[in-house]
């Protein structure tokens, strides 16, 4: 019973997760309108909030890739595990600046092919970013594997705290120094922390978190936390902007989002082992499936929806950002669905077939 729900658990997580990233996507826009006013006070707090998602996502990738026995095989994992996110996100890096050059008449440009002809070091669409690191950490997933296997609770939580302290205590302190002050806390790049640094502190810390219990916390302590850290958060990067790598920036080098992300991880399996509803189950557990695909494509739907939006309804301010919002949930979620049912196409294009291994 425990492991269905933590399995549960884990596709409740990812939909929440995949909720969030659409909302930061959909909302960035009016944390540049209107600054100073209610309405911008609190869409930007909403969007720092929802940052959470992208530490979330890395943290299921650990949680679910290194507790799986089949990823000590380089077999599976370089001829199963790898294309499922390769190809989708290869297809998809062509798709988007296809349609998005098309659409403005804009083919054949030399930018159009010099985004493709560089697709290797640069994403072809901003939110894309995130397939990198991705698709590293899966090629590393048989090391750490061997790792976290070999590895007691006591070596897990020292290496997670080397990353917390290396890659964000320390850069968040030098951006609160003064200017004389300033990079004081700045390790030489020689010291190579960042082999553990990055996101593969995220994907160690996802795998921690699934050995703990998280009925034995309190809800309302991890809610405090998340909420006090997160205002805190939002108010300094309001007070000290452009202070973070431009890499990592929210999600590694502020000790602020971990820290945020942590305690929503594991309130969210608190929330998702209560939750008893057959039915809620079945939605989460057939959504869960279509994340991947709606990840890659909602950024296209929001580039035709956003401007549409802002030229025909009038309605302004936090209406029409939840309105915007909640439309390009259900467009990009609708079409990810129809793009599954299709056999051949829903493994190119979402990484999954609808059949059960």
């Amino acid at each position: 019973m425990y492991k269905k729900q933590r399995i549960f658990y884990l596709d409740f997580i990812r939909v929440i997760a995949i909720l969030l990233v659409i909302f930061i996507h959909v909302s960035t826009v009016d944390t540049v309108k209107h600054i100073g006013t209610t309405d911008w006070q609190i869409i930007k707090m909403l969007n720092y909030f929802a940052h959470i998602s992208v530490p979330i996502f890395f943290m299921i990738s650990g949680a679910l890739i290194l507790n799986s026995p089949r990823t000590l095989s380089l077999k599976y994992t370089w001829q199963k595990r790898i294309p499922r996110v390769l190809i989708p996100f290869i297809l998809w890096s062509v798709i988007i600046p296809t349609v998005v050059y098309q659409s403005s008449n804009q083919l054949s440009s030399p930018a159009y092919w010099r985004s493709l002809k560089f697709m290797l070091s640069k994403p072809t669409s901003p939110i894309l970013w995130f397939m990198y690191p991705l698709i590293g950490i899966y090629i590393l997933s048989p090391a750490l594997k061997t790792f976290v296997d070999n590895a007691s609770m006591k070596m897990l939580t020292y290496i997670t705290g080397v990353w917390l302290v290396t890659c964000s205590l320390l850069p968040s302190l030098n951006v609160m120094m003064g200017k004389d002050m300033k990079h004081v806390f700045q390790l030489s790049p020689v010291a190579s922390f960042m082999l553990i640094g990055g996101f593969v502190g995220y994907y160690l810390l996802g795998y921690l978190l699934s050995k703990i219990d998280p009925r034995k916390i309190s809800a309302w302590a991890l809610l405090t936390l998340f909420i006090g850290i997160g205002t805190f958060g939002n108010f300094f990067s309001e007070s000290v902007p452009k202070t973070f790598d431009v890499n990592n920036s929210y999600y590694v080098t502020s000790l602020f989002i971990p820290i945020m992300s942590i305690s929503a991880f594991i309130l969210l399996q608190k929330w998702g082992m209560n939750i008893k509803s057959h039915k809620t189950i079945s939605f989460f557990e057939s959504f869960s499936p279509l994340v991947f695909g709606i990840y890659l494509i909602h950024n296209l739907i929001v580039f035709f929806i956003e401007p549409w939006f802002m030229k025909n309804i009038d309605i302004k301010g936090i209406p029409a950002t939840f309105l915007r919002y909640f439309t390009v949930v259900i467009i990009s979620s609708l079409i990810i669905w129809l793009l599954s049912l299709i056999p051949g196409i829903n493994y190119l294009l979402t990484g999954h077939t609808r059949n059960k291994k």
